[in-house]
């Protein structure tokens, strides 16, 4: 009761988001657990998420990502530090933040007796939105996830896929500026997997809509996020786009190459290359040299091959994936 009347103020006031920079920022966010706050969870965490980007937030269990998530929509109170979402104190304004914020919790619950019109009427209901306006955003959310077919059929009949898909079309029923999703692929095949990045993608791009992503998938981390963060044992080790976390280790371990030569036997090129400062080894595979090297080598490499009467056909970087560089970080930490 004492939530339906707050939510009705905030329909009535239209409280909307503050002009910062970021939709996310945290300064020195902790939280501990325990009787004598021995378990901590999150340290000293600092985090800026600009408006309109797709955050990653990824690390092993119990990194602490799940704990950062409930403390940054109230659900949870830091022990030190700070946080806003939208320009809103995460302790002393969690009704605003709550009015602009969508959650796909993993597992996520609904009423499995109620029928999806049901379970987002209920939802509705709770942020005073009108009766027609309800009605229509619904049946659109339904349509937009693809569950118009089943807008009548009991949650418990859903597969875990369109239990997903509902929990998204759910988490968007009071039009968040900011979204939170919690493994929001998880336990679903990879046709439906896809289909659940591309409506999140979708949602970004066409509504601005600031993403928060939380996911073990690597690869799902990799396709949709402008930029990640990685977290372990409550501690924020690196953030930045995936290039920039590439950078880190072309820096340190230098880069992997893949080259392909014309006009002049890979015999030839392999002795000509070995020769070259920076290039740290070199093998022949096929039709190809494999060399390890320095970042910024490319360049000496060309001319050296040219100077010698060659041609690289091809001069590829052997990028690392998020997984390889998810493990490098964890490990190195």
């Amino acid at each position: 009761m004492n939530m339906e009347i707050r939510s009705t103020e905030l329909e009535q006031n239209k409280i909307k988001p503050r002009t910062d920079e970021f939709a996310i920022e945290t300064l020195n966010l902790s939280k501990s657990f325990g009787k004598e706050k021995e378990i901590r969870a999150v340290k000293n965490l600092n985090l800026q998420v600009k408006k309109g980007e797709v955050f990653g937030f990824i690390g092993p269990n119990g990194a602490g990502k799940t704990t950062t998530m409930k403390m940054l929509i109230g659900l949870l109170e830091p022990d030190e530090g700070s946080g806003k979402v939208e320009g809103f104190d995460i302790v002393r304004e969690v009704i605003n933040i709550r009015e602009q914020t969508g959650m796909l919790p993993e597992p996520a619950g609904f009423y499995d007796n109620l029928t999806a019109r049901q379970n987002l009427r209920f939802y509705a209901k709770l942020y005073n939105i009108e009766p027609d306006i309800r009605e229509k955003r619904i049946e659109n959310l339904l349509e937009t996830v693809g569950l118009a077919h089943a807008i009548e059929q009991k949650i418990g009949g859903f597969s875990t896929g369109m239990r997903k898909r509902f929990g998204l079309a759910q988490a968007l029923i009071n039009e968040p500026s900011v979204l939170f999703l919690d493994e929001p692929t998880s336990g679903i095949d990879p046709l439906g997997a896809q289909r659940m990045r591309k409506l999140i993608k979708d949602l970004n791009k066409s509504k601005g809509v600031t993403v928060f992503l939380s996911s073990h998938s690597m690869e799902e981390v990799e396709e949709i996020c402008d930029r990640i963060a990685i977290i372990s044992k409550g501690k924020l080790l690196v953030i930045g786009s995936i290039e920039e976390l590439r950078d880190i280790f072309r820096e340190k371990e230098g880069i992997h190459y893949l080259l392909e030569i014309q006009e002049l036997s890979l015999t030839e090129a392999a002795k000509i290359i070995k020769n070259t400062e920076g290039v740290n080894a070199l093998e022949i595979q096929d039709r190809t040299l494999r060399l390890h090297a320095k970042m910024n080598i490319r360049t000496e490499i060309a001319k050296a091959i040219k100077k010698a009467g060659g041609t690289i056909s091809m001069f590829e970087e052997e990028a690392m994936n998020l997984q390889k560089l998810f493990l490098k970080i964890i490990e190195e930490k």
